[in-house]
């Protein structure tokens, strides 16, 4: 499977995600923060350190995790969250705790005394309207990458995203933006390598190697006339076992995937004002204007003329993080 046909890589490109700093934290034992969460995801970069985290549902803990310096915490859908010194130690809502501004601008939480033992560089992430269809519905309540796991990767993402934050010279914050979206990618790449990761989905499907061909297809050239006979062949499978068990994994049939991925790439392709209807019926496969038209309104919910329209300047995203309350 080439880079250019992975299907985790079409789907990124396609799922545009922005992030921003919002303070660091600095702790020392014992020590312990609770947030609220946020309308955006949440990232934290151990800079120095070790703790375990929470992810909180209603006060209840719903994910746990250890944690050590150079590795990355992410919450992408916001949840509410505790990270503390040790495994369910107290934690103290973040609003109480004492905040100084930084030398780099950044206001500073303190816990537990203040510098010592830990250093958290925080941030949150904005998605874009595909990455909140076709990536954030498959992510876990926090994710987990350890800074030594993707080659040191995301240890040296991490210390480059501090030293541009110390730096604040001009473009910095471009830099932290495009730093802050190769940390989600890491972090997604991580949690799809994991025992844990692949829940139901495409997402999952990527652990199947006969489903993975498929997939690399379907993603690589979407244009085509794809038959469930065709896929099956080139996985390797049997019609029938093919078809069940890639409705089975992916939660729907692969005509149906197909139609899904197609109208992802046409919204995008849509956004363009440049492209015309009959431009982007051509790009994802559609023979006719009209065909194009049936099937963007079957999967969509309108006519893509009307889709563009009504869109124009839609993104769903959080609201600029410098307006965001700290979490």
């Amino acid at each position: 499977m080439t880079e250019a046909h992975d299907p985790l890589t079409e789907v990124l490109r396609v799922a545009r995600v922005e992030g921003a700093l919002f303070s660091r934290a600095e702790g020392r034992c014992p020590w312990g923060v609770r947030t609220r969460g946020a309308g955006a995801g949440i990232f934290h970069v151990v800079l120095r350190g070790q703790g375990h985290a929470r992810a909180l549902e209603r006060g209840r803990t719903v994910l746990s995790r250890g944690f050590s310096e150079g590795d990355l915490l992410l919450f992408p859908h916001g949840h509410a969250h505790a990270l503390s010194d040790a495994e369910g130690g107290d934690a103290t809502w973040i609003a109480e705790l004492p905040t100084r501004p930084g030398d780099d601008g950044l206001p500073v939480v303190t816990a537990g005394g203040g510098a010592g033992d830990l250093e958290l560089l925080c941030g949150t992430l904005r998605f874009d309207a595909e990455a909140s269809r076709v990536l954030l519905p498959y992510l876990p309540a926090m994710m987990h990458a350890p800074g030594g796991a993707l080659g040191g990767w995301v240890d040296a993402t991490v210390r480059q995203l501090a030293h541009e934050a110390q730096r604040g010279a001009p473009g910095s914050g471009l830099v932290v933006a495009r730093l802050a979206e190769v940390l989600f990618v890491q972090a997604v790449r991580a949690w799809v390598a994991s025992p844990e990761g692949g829940g139901p989905g495409w997402v999952r499907a990527l652990g199947d190697p006969c489903l993975a061909r498929a997939l690399a297809l379907l993603h690589g050239a979407p244009e085509q006339p794809w038959s469930v006979d065709h896929l099956a062949r080139r996985a390797g499978l049997s019609r029938t076992v093919f078809y069940d068990r890639f409705t089975a994994a992916v939660g729907e049939a692969p005509a149906a995937y197909l139609a899904r991925w197609r109208m992802t790439l046409a919204r995008r392709a849509l956004r363009d004002p440049g492209a015309s209807i009959p431009e982007v019926a051509a790009r994802v496969g559609y023979g006719s204007e009209a065909a194009f038209n049936r099937a963007f309104k079957r999967v969509v919910g309108a006519p893509p003329g009307q889709w563009r329209r009504a869109s124009a300047g839609d993104v769903t995203a959080a609201r600029d993080p410098a307006t965001l309350p700290m979490p």
